[in-house]
């Protein structure tokens, strides 16, 4: 079995020097393990055309060095591979550990919908509950801002969500950002064993913040109701803590042209008042062989222009799919293909580019990545270590980032 050795180290460096001599005060740093070599292009591997993060950096400049209590709000959006938060659990864990930690982000009950969760969600209920995902084609029930629904099936219906500890920590939360259906008139919330929230809504409401009287990792939600109960997602996060906010967003199958029909997901998005966009999806368009470039890149542009109509401010990263196989015989061609032309988009509309494909190796690291088990069975999901791998990737990209911005300061 291949092992991750490569690190990447989010830590305050104070009058420290990198190898190169230069003194650097204050920086994210990054080691690179030439262990890697055969399956990581660290040359190629950074964040490019980048003018347009310059006030995000600035925001978390402020947060870093105490100039403000902010939130530095980012919204990661994809398919199966951020579904399963393995990569954006490691970014998010390492970009808190060195920013802040501002809270877990944007949730769902996926055991309810009868999907896989990440590692720290569990979700469970007494009632039957209906889930639905936007891949699917079942317009009679509308999903939303997770990418997901669940339908309430029983009267007085309730579940409850809990974060399970990781490597013995247990995230936390002061604060619960709630989306459900309008005809929603009461809510229930229990936490901490003797502790409950009890709201009353205008059956218009669909959204509702709620600051909690104390920490907790989990809490059980009733709706008192005989009508249909449709719940959206729930944002977990710490009411007066600065630092990073990292909602990872995804659903399996899903593309570009998923996210774009599906009206809800962007009437709710602004509640997120997300600062930067990271968008990580084309996997499943590469699937099709025949795929035409030019729907390919109509779709991204729809999904470009309801970003920047929800969020008009925020910094928004494409990110080129990562290397797969097609059908288990031979490196997915097509990808190279998609990369070109997603990074040439990026140019032409001012938007930020992570070359994840070529950072890979590409169609020659994709063999490389297979032979070195960092790809499943499947050929096409990444094992555990693969995926903290391209996490890895991410912060080394990010890192060479935010150094180069601090030398500006």
């Amino acid at each position: 079995m291949f092992k991750i050795k490569f690190i990447v180290m989010l830590t305050l460096i104070t009058a420290s020097t990198f190898s190169y001599g230069q003194k650097i005060d204050n920086n994210i740093f990054s080691i690179q393990d030439s262990t890697y070599n055969d399956v990581v292009d660290f040359s190629s591997n950074s964040i490019e055309n980048t003018s347009s993060l310059k006030p995000f950096l600035e925001k978390l400049y402020r947060i870093k060095f105490n100039e403000s209590n902010e939130k530095a709000i980012i919204v990661h959006l994809g398919d199966s591979h951020i579904q399963a938060d393995m990569m954006t659990s490691h970014i998010r864990t390492q970009l808190q550990d060195y920013f802040g930690d501002a809270g877990r982000g944007m949730v769902f009950p996926y055991q309810l919908a009868k999907s896989n969760a990440p590692s720290d969600v569990i979700s469970n209920s007494k009632n039957i509950w209906k889930g639905s995902r936007i891949t699917r084609l079942d317009t009679t029930i509308s999903r939303g801002i997770s990418g997901f629904v669940i339908k309430s099936q029983n009267i007085n219906p309730e579940f409850k969500l809990e974060l399970r500890s990781i490597n013995e920590k247990k995230a936390c939360f002061d604060k619960v950002n709630l989306f459900f259906g309008k005809n929603t008139s009461e809510i229930l919330l229990d936490y901490n064993e003797n502790e409950q929230e009890d709201i009353c809504l205008n059956l218009n409401t669909d959204y509702l913040s709620i600051n909690l009287k104390s920490a907790t990792s989990g809490f059980k939600i009733t709706f008192p109701a005989t009508d249909t109960i449709m719940f959206y997602g729930v944002s977990l996060e710490k009411n007066n803590q600065k630092g990073i906010l990292y909602h990872a967003i995804g659903a399996n199958g899903a593309k570009y042209s998923d996210y774009n029909k599906t009206n809800n997901f962007w009437k709710q998005l602004p509640n997120l008042k997300a600062d930067c966009y990271i968008i990580s999806l084309g996997t499943n368009e590469a699937q099709d062989q025949n795929l035409s470039i030019d729907l390919f890149l109509s779709d991204i542009k729809n999904t470009i222009d309801l970003i920047k109509t929800a969020t008009p401010q925020a910094t928004i990263v494409l990110v080129s799919p990562p290397i797969s196989y097609f059908k288990k015989i031979k490196p997915n061609a097509i990808l190279g293909i998609m990369t070109t032309v997603i990074k040439d988009f990026c140019y032409q509309n001012n938007l930020c580019f992570w070359d994840l494909f070529s950072a890979s190796k590409g169609l020659d690291g994709a063999v490389k990545w297979k032979s070195s088990q960092l790809l499943r069975p499947d050929l096409v999901h990444f094992s555990k270590e693969g995926y903290l791998l391209q996490g890895d990737l991410f912060l080394n990209a990010f890192s060479k980032l935010w150094n180069n911005f601090l030398q500006t300061k």
